[in-house]
């Protein structure tokens, strides 16, 4: 309770106040100028309808329209906290000027002018509520400066409302901030309904996006599946019969008396067994490393990088320990970044870097100083990084000019 009344309270020293504050005063002058064009465009291209050039202005009028709204979007992030995002409709039409045109039958391009048609009567009403209620309580905070500069005002009662005056400001201040934001939040609310998508159209988006991301999580499960079939088939798999083979050689001789040879032959198998211990090393640490689960990505990553030649800076600054499957896959994405600078890019200078945002999002960056030319598209490991990351809403950026 007692933070609540805080709240309420410490409204009008926010940030968001003056946000809102500056949104209706931005949005009365942008009302003002949208009204006047699309009133008088609207009323040029009806008089000229007639004519071929009508035809020309009106598309210069919707489009005009289009950026103008664009505007608008952008000023609403400041009581909404993002721009407005626009739906338009893709052009359609086998020529250029086909394309332009049919703009005209977009449905959004005609909410787009009720909106500009509307949107200068409620900047009227935001700006006057704005500037009122500030100018009240200018005036009751200053009121022991002003009253006293009026001629013949001494009386018994004037005396006491100037003492009062600022108590009368500071409430009033309370209300006018909250009063406020609650005109601001309804004109860029009306705003995000006129100028963006509707519910159902996001949430079809929605369902596209969800559905594109887990069948590309499938098939990046189904390679790392196959790359897994195929490194223990094509590497452990053959040492471990080479080490069976330099073993059973390594037995015919010692029956036969010639420990040389077989000393040879122990010698290649204990080769063999080493370097098939490696590849099943790195196959495990593809598929993910029990330090990753049993002490985080910090440990995890610290794992990864230790005797990395080139040697990789490391700098983790994460809030919490527990592991889920972003960790895992931030995990992935540095794994397969360092391989990709040491194999492909030759990097002599690497450097790591994992944290939290203030949306709580983990962000990792790996940069290094190769040749560049990684292509993300190009059916590499990072394509399957890319989906297995889209797979948790997360977007992979790979910058890598060359």
């Amino acid at each position: 309770m007692q933070q609540l009344a805080l709240t309420i309270a410490r409204r009008p020293i926010t940030r968001d106040c003056w946000r809102e504050t500056t949104y209706l005063v931005v949005s009365f002058i942008t009302g003002l100028i949208g009204f006047i064009v699309i009133v008088t465009g609207v009323s040029v291209v009806a008089g000229l309808a007639i004519l071929i050039i009508g035809i020309p202005l009106a598309v210069l009028l919707v489009h005009f329209d289009r950026w103008w709204c664009g505007s608008d979007r952008a000023l609403a992030a400041l009581v909404l906290g993002e721009p407005i995002p626009a739906r338009y409709r893709p052009p359609r039409g086998a020529t250029r000027v086909g394309r332009l045109v049919s703009a005209l039958g977009d449905k959004q391009t005609w909410l787009d002018a009720v909106w500009m048609l509307i949107s200068f009567p409620l900047g009227v009403a935001g700006f006057a509520i704005a500037v009122v209620s500030w100018s009240v309580v200018g005036a009751l905070l200053t009121g022991p400066i002003w009253l006293w500069s009026i001629p013949n005002w001494i009386h018994r009662h004037d005396v006491w409302i100037s003492i009062l005056s600022p108590f009368l400001g500071v409430a009033a201040a309370i209300a006018a901030a909250w009063l406020v934001r609650a005109v601001a939040l309804g004109i860029a609310s009306l705003a995000s309904w006129l100028l963006g998508p509707n519910r159902t159209e996001v949430l079809e988006e929605r369902v596209e996006t969800l559905a594109e991301t887990r069948a590309g999580a499938v098939d990046a499960a189904h390679t790392e599946l196959q790359r897994v079939e195929r490194d223990l088939h094509d590497g452990a798999q053959a040492r471990l019969v080479a080490l069976a083979m330099d073993l059973g050689m390594a037995e015919q001789r010692l029956a036969k008396a010639d420990p040389e040879t077989a000393m040879e032959h122990v010698a290649n198998a204990r080769g063999q067994a080493q370097a098939a211990m490696a590849e099943l090393r790195d196959l495990v640490r593809g598929i993910g490393p029990s330090i990753l689960h049993d002490h985080g990505l910090d440990a995890a990553l610290t794992a990864l990088v230790t005797g990395r030649n080139p040697p990789v800076e490391l700098r983790v600054e994460l809030r919490a320990s527990d592991v889920t499957a972003r960790e895992t896959a931030a995990y992935f994405v540095v794994a397969e970044a360092l391989a990709n600078a040491r194999k492909h890019a030759s990097a002599t200078r690497i450097s790591v870097r994992a944290w939290d945002d203030a949306a709580d999002r983990l962000i990792v960056e790996v940069v290094d100083d190769g040749v560049g030319g990684a292509d993300p598209d190009g059916g590499s490991g990072l394509a399957g990084l890319h989906k297995r990351v889209a797979a948790l809403d997360g977007v992979l950026t790979v910058v890598s000019p060359g």
